[in-house]
């Protein structure tokens, strides 16, 4: 005698015992049930194995049926979503695929054509050894872009101000040199002024804006220090003004000399 159950019999035993807790214990008042909160919480496996719902679903037939129903459709969800992925993978490699193939077809008649060109017309082409490439001419390197070359310059601001008001016009404040040029400008602010983001403007003598920058202040070894970049070559030399604002607050100014 067999003591173990073969796999199609002992599906065929679990296909019995559903079919009976699906019909051998009615309860249609539903009496203790423990809602559908738990049974989601048992098809989710999300409950204690000792929890005494389990026991209840086994003896329930609408609670079991509510239980068999769930778990089909989260099988489903699993399925969709397994397919789901498996199905974006090969798209994915198809794609990447098509394109290799397509940009190697794209370039390969662009280097037939420049070994051909590099032959003299006229003159018969030389057999190339069998395992040798072609060698073609040296190419022309790139143009490579030409990097700006900012000028180091100091604004020191420290001494101004602290307060949030705009400097009177007209007033006595001596101006601070700044050369013309493609500067790298770090500007010490007053004291006591945040880091942040800040906006600057030079100004001329209308007070129109002819430059207006952003940049990030930070605060090193208690002096906060503004690092911007400020293009003044096409500046007329003479007086201007250097506003100056952190986000969302008024505008400060102090006058400034282009040299």
């Amino acid at each position: 005698m067999r003591d173990k159950l073969t796999r199609r019999e002992d599906r065929a035993l679990h296909k019995a015992l559903r079919e009976l807790v699906l019909t051998q214990y009615p309860n249609p008042e539903r009496k203790d049930c423990p809602g559908t909160p738990v049974i989601r919480a048992i098809a989710t496996k999300t409950i204690d194995m000792f929890d005494p719902a389990h026991e209840h679903v086994t003896s329930c037939s609408p609670c079991f049926r509510e239980l068999t129903e769930m778990q089909r459709r989260l099988q489903r969800r699993k399925v969709m979503f397994w397919a789901m992925g498996v199905t974006g993978t090969a798209v994915v490699i198809l794609a990447f695929l098509f394109a290799r193939s397509g940009f190697q077809g794209i370039t390969r008649p662009f280097r037939q054509q420049a070994v051909q060109t590099d032959q003299t017309p006229g003159e018969p082409q030389a057999p190339t050894p069998r395992g040798e490439a072609v060698q073609q001419g040296p190419s022309a390197p790139g143009a490579q872009p030409l990097q700006p070359v900012y000028e180091t310059a100091l604004l020191d601001l420290r001494h101004a101000s602290v307060s949030r008001s705009v400097e009177a016009a007209g007033s006595a404040t001596e101006p601070i040199e700044l050369p013309r040029g493609l500067l790298a400008l770090t500007v010490q602010l007053p004291v006591g002024s945040d880091a942040g983001s800040y906006e600057a403007e030079i100004r001329d003598s209308n007070q129109q804006a002819i430059l207006n920058t952003k940049g990030q202040a930070v605060i090193e070894n208690g002096i906060t220090k503004l690092l911007i970049h400020a293009d003044t070559r096409s500046m007329q030399t003479g007086q201007h003004e250097f506003a100056w604002r952190l986000a969302d607050f008024g505008w400060r100014r102090h006058p400034i000399l282009i040299r």
